[in-house]
């Protein structure tokens, strides 16, 4: 089976008009619900590890998600397994008619049945796998009343070793941001989403509540619309094929401003991840204090110029004079350890001015603080790569944890605003294009919550849009290189992997993903990609699968 290159990634709105689209062209409500309940029942069957004598506890709600739920207890029984259903509200709770049909089908068929609380935590004693059909995905916000009751009982059974499974979407994250209250949203070991993957299961904090993402479809008539949100499958991150005659100028040329007295591994990080990631040339220039150092500190292949230094160690103003010819220059990275004096404010408004192609990073942005909307004016294409405190400090928000906790809704705005992309580095990190697409990677760990491997992606990301024709795609590509890169350096060593050995997986990466071109496999096409990789045992996805919480 041929892979996709990108999976559409949903937002409640965009779910709700696929399932219009549907009935509207022939399918009905309850048909629709039946093949969920389906998709529901297999993936609750997986997750138990066998179907007969598997023991269930359906915790439903009084929507269209309870719904799925009462016609997936029906479901369950054709796989030989038991369920016990507690409808948190009550029985007798209007609700629409085909969640009232299933509902009645399973009552009237003898079907174990609970109202109210008062059986919860019993049902959820007793069974081996509990199912979370509680709220969809058109709820957002902490849940209240007798669902926030049952997504606590829920939130304990987890706690305790029972394999939790969600129905569409843990209750308590939305879909559309991924959002959750703290210790108010379903903590599942599996979900089982309908038509297609919906945001909040990739964007954090809900994607660390979703656990292995298994996606049902809903037939040919199951129609979201057009989507600008994306994620990239192996496919989609293969790198370019070279040619027997592209030398190494064909490859791309990078320029590294980087680097100051104590700094100069971030210079020399930056400088080697451009050319592991397959920039033809790189040069590294850098204040004359470091020179030597990043020359020893970088790969080999990396040439280092001298800029003039001032008294401190960093970049002089000066140094804008000294810089390399731009135009021979395919792309120009700035910021890693260049700090933010006034020399090195001087050199970033040059590179904005003269660059054909620019990667901004780490100081490059805070020299920006005061002015955020300088980086609008720019010659060529713009890069931006900011954690949360960066994208507050370039207007994002008013301070790290309000311009996070936005940044769905606004980095698009501010993406268009200073035409530039912008990678909102951090768990599921987002690529915006200032057309609107956007990508959310599924890939990465705690292995690049460590120092330099900002760095290092920085590098990388200029090495891919050299001579991209699609530099917002390009983009893409590097940030699921450099995940996949630090998630392979992480096996090896439990999640705490340093930026060089991160640099030392990415060879690796790009050889896997060239080879990758028909491969198939259950479950998301990453998914599939992660237990493919030579040497690497099914075991070693572990227990929540994917996606996996990011930090840097």
């Amino acid at each position: 089976m041929v892979q996709p290159a990108v999976v559409p990634l949903l937002d409640a709105a965009g779910a709700r008009a696929g399932d219009e689209a549907a009935v509207e062209a022939g399918d009905t409500w309850a048909g629709l619900m039946d093949r969920a309940a389906g998709h529901l029942a297999r993936g609750i069957v997986a997750a138990g590890g066998h179907g007969y004598g598997l023991r269930v506890a359906i915790v439903v709600g009084k929507g269209n998600n309870g719904g799925d739920g009462w016609a997936a207890a029906r479901r369950l029984r054709e796989h030989g397994a038991m369920a016990w259903v507690v409808a948190v509200d009550g029985s007798d709770v209007e609700v629409s008619d085909e969640a009232a049909a299933n509902r009645a089908a399973w009552i009237d068929g003898g079907g174990r049945t609970s109202d109210g609380l008062a059986d919860l935590d019993a049902a959820l004693a007793w069974c081996d796998v509990a199912v979370d059909a509680l709220l969809g995905t058109g709820t957002r916000g902490t849940p209240r009343g007798a669902a926030g009751a049952g997504v606590a009982a829920l939130r304990r059974a987890h706690g305790t070793g029972t394999v939790v499974v969600a129905c569409d979407i843990p209750s308590g994250v939305s879909a559309d941001d991924g959002s959750a209250a703290p210790d108010a949203a379903v903590v599942a070991d599996v979900t089982v989403t309908f038509g297609g993957l919906k945001r909040g299961l990739l964007l954090h904090p809900g994607a660390a509540h979703a656990g292995r993402v298994r996606v049902g479809d809903l037939g040919p008539r199951y129609d979201p619309g057009e989507t600008t949100w994306d994620v990239l499958a192996p496919a989609g991150a293969t790198p370019t094929r070279w040619d027997a005659a592209t030398d190494k100028r064909g490859r791309g040329t990078a320029l590294v401003v980087a680097g100051a007295s104590g700094t100069s591994g971030a210079a020399a990080l930056t400088a080697s991840g451009a050319l592991a990631a397959g920039a033809g040339l790189v040069t590294a220039a850098v204040p004359a204090t470091v020179r030597t150092d990043v020359a020893a500190g970088a790969d080999p292949g990396v040439m280092v110029h001298a800029l003039p230094a001032d008294e401190q160690g960093a970049v002089d103003a000066a140094a804008v004079h000294a810089l390399p010819n731009l135009d021979a220059v395919d792309v120009v990275v700035a910021g890693p350890g260049l700090g933010y004096g006034p020399g090195a404010a001087a050199v970033v408004a040059a590179l904005r001015r003269d660059a054909r192609r620019l990667v901004l990073d780490a100081d490059a942005l805070n020299v920006h603080r005061d002015a955020p909307e300088a980086l609008a004016e720019h010659r060529g294409d713009l890069v931006l790569t900011p954690h949360e405190r960066e994208l507050a400090r370039i207007g994002g928000g008013s301070d790290g944890h309000d311009a996070w906790e936005h940044r769905v809704e606004r980095t698009p705005a501010l993406a268009r605003s200073l035409d530039a992309t912008i990678v909102v580095k951090g768990p599921g990190t987002m690529v915006v294009a200032p057309d609107g697409r956007v990508w959310v990677c599924p890939l990465g760990g705690p292995e690049l919550g460590s120092g330099g491997t900002g760095d290092a992606l920085a590098g990388i990301i200029g090495a891919a849009i050299a001579v991209a024709d699609d530099v917002p795609l390009a983009v893409a590509q590097a940030v699921w290189w450099h995940a996949a890169a630090g998630e392979a350096a992480g096996r090896r060593a439990a999640g705490r992997a340093t930026a060089t050995r991160l640099l030392g997986e990415l060879p690796a990466v790009l050889a896997g993903l060239a080879a990758w071109t028909e491969r198939s496999g259950a479950g998301l096409p990453w998914d599939a990609w992660r237990m493919w990789q030579p040497g690497r045992a099914p075991t070693d996805v572990g227990r929540t699968g994917l996606p996996r919480s990011t930090a840097r």
